[in-house]
């Protein structure tokens, strides 16, 4: 006997009062929810879990919320109903993919600047050793902070932006880039103190401070343009960075009718970095503060108090907003901060182990910029860049068909779901794999054709570096596979797997790094070949794993 009848015997009028109540209330609180899993989170947010279920009966809140699903559209405005795409299979996928490729404009514009007038935003090709060695390890330190504090913003801000909420988006781009930025400061000068001013002395200690506060703070404007996919807004941020940083070079050594080049360099890449920067953060919050305001106004009296914005002159009551507190949400986002920073940490642990060597081979016991092996890594990751469309579709697409998939299989009988799931992230696996590493394959060859100007140290340097740029290539082909797989737990609100895949992969890869190193600096690709791999093939596990119980996870997650 179904669900339906068997609740009818009870009370049916009273039953199909009821759900109406409860679809009624669902759309109060959210107009569209996505799926039965979101209104059962809901309902059970309201009291009506299992033990409610079972005596209204029905056999667990997911029956319950699937009946309350089927009366959703009732309660919704024309424009709350979710209409076709007017795009075609194809044309949808393209512009996501170039989308996804139009991500790296930033790093585009950097790496094609670099080769034709050898200054970018941070690099300059004509930079003495000790800077290259200063510039270096702010990069580090200022990456791995911007990692940790984007992935914090990024996860909640798009659960906001998903609800229509600019609100709470404004809410949490407040909190999280203010006491991230406050928490970054704070390790940078702590690295500063206790790292850098010691070892390196305090002229090139301020330089690292300097660069090391400027990157943090472009990187970290970049941040909300990425997630609302502002592409011409990362492009004019960047070329803005770009632009005064030539003005400011031309302007400083007309000034000092040409003199102090390399400092006119250092001053001018740390000027346009913080002015692009900052005027980036006060555009993308302005623009968040607008749409803010303009759904307060739109919100209902009883949802603000006594309706403030039609008191005209009458006192108004205070709005009834509920804002929740930073706390209780930083217990739960604190494993993606680990996860931004140890992704980073991944990546540079290689070059960090390159570079105590190359110092060590000078006589020193610390870090010096070893510059064959960061040209040789360096040229490796411009084959990420058509590689990162992929990503960007695939986890579109799963947003995209995930609706589908939820009305097609019910959610009490999940085994069909979970082998949907199971399969489709395999097979997208599968076709970044197969073409990570056929790019890797073919990638060498390209960049070795390159002008002899720009690859000079690969080739006088011997055959280590070539076959450094090879294994680099392989496994900068398989580094989006794990992306893809971290980005499907998130999905899922799995929180713990993709930061301890990372950090076990950074432990590993150093350690395989420090072994190899002996034998040259080339021989660190196989720290990156580890610390990729490891990670990869974790995250890619899990992620199967997280597939064949996909729908309970996603439940347990809210």
């Amino acid at each position: 006997m179904s669900a339906k009848s068997r609740y009818e015997m009870v009370a049916p009028e009273a039953w199909a009062q009821e759900l109406h109540a409860l679809a009624y209330m669902v759309v109060s609180r959210q107009p569209h929810p996505r799926n039965p899993l979101e209104v059962a989170v809901h309902l059970e947010d309201c009291g009506y879990g299992g033990d409610v279920a079972r005596r209204l009966g029905f056999r667990d809140v997911f029956e319950l919320a699937e009946e309350v699903w089927a009366r959703i559209p009732l309660y919704q405005t024309p424009e709350e109903l979710t209409r076709p795409s007017p795009l075609g299979w194809f044309r949808r996928a393209a512009e996501q993919y170039f989308r996804g490729v139009g991500y790296t404009a930033p790093w585009m514009m950097s790496v094609l600047m670099l080769f034709i007038t050898r200054i970018a935003l941070w690099s300059s090709l004509s930079a003495s050793q000790e800077v290259a060695t200063a510039v270096s390890l702010a990069f580090f330190v200022a990456t791995m902070c911007a990692g940790a504090v984007s992935q914090v913003f990024a996860v909640r801000a798009l659960f906001y932006l998903g609800q229509g909420n600019w609100i709470l988006f404004r809410w949490i781009a407040t909190r999280a880039i203010v006491h991230g930025s406050a928490a970054s400061a704070l390790v940078i000068a702590l690295v500063f103190r206790f790292a850098i001013a010691p070892t390196y002395g305090p002229a090139y200690g301020n330089l690292f401070l300097e660069y090391a506060l400027a990157i943090y703070i472009f990187q970290i404007a970049l941040a909300p343009l990425y997630l609302l996919r502002r592409i011409l807004g990362l492009a004019m941020t960047t070329g803005a960075a770009l632009i005064i940083t030539w003005f400011a070079i031309w302007t400083i050594e007309r000034v000092n009718a040409g003199e102090y080049v390399a400092e006119a360099v250092q001053q001018a890449q740390v000027l346009g970095l913080l002015i692009a920067g900052v005027g980036a953060l006060i555009g993308v919050y302005s623009y968040a503060v607008m749409r803010s305001r303009r759904q307060l106004r739109r919100l209902l009296p009883e949802e603000l108090g006594d309706g403030p914005h039609d008191r005209g002159n009458e006192p108004q009551a205070r709005a009834r907003v509920q804002i929740p507190r930073f706390w209780p949400v930083w217990r739960q986002l604190w494993p993606y901060a680990i996860y931004g920073t140890g992704y980073f940490a991944m990546l540079f642990v290689d070059r960090i182990v390159a570079g105590v060597h190359f110092g060590a081979l000078q006589g020193v016991h610390h870090y010096v910029y070893p510059p064959t092996y960061e040209l040789t890594t360096d040229l490796a990751t411009l084959e990420l860049f058509p590689m990162m469309g992929l990503v960007f579709y695939f986890m579109t697409e799963l947003s995209d068909r995930f609706l589908g998939w939820m009305m097609k299989y019910r959610v009490t009988e999940h085994r069909a779901l979970h082998r949907t799931l199971a399969a489709f992230f395999a097979t997208r696996v599968a076709v970044l794999a197969a073409a990570g590493l056929l790019i890797g394959a073919f990638a060498p060859r390209v960049l070795l054709s390159l002008p002899a100007t720009l690859i000079a140290p690969i080739l006088v340097a011997g055959p280590a570096y070539q076959m450094a740029l090879h294994v680099a290539a392989l496994v900068y082909g398989i580094l989006p596979v794990g992306l893809f797989a971290s980005q499907f737990l998130f999905f899922w609100g799995v929180r713990f797997a993709s930061a301890l895949s990372v950090w076990a992969g950074t432990a590993a890869g150093g350690l395989v790094a420090l072994l190899w190193v002996e034998r040259g600096d080339a021989y660190a690709v196989y720290g990156m070949a580890t610390a990729i791999g490891l990670f990869t093939v974790a995250t890619v596990v899990a992620g199967l794993r997280t597939a064949m119980r996909g729908d309970y996870q996603l439940y347990a997650s809210h």
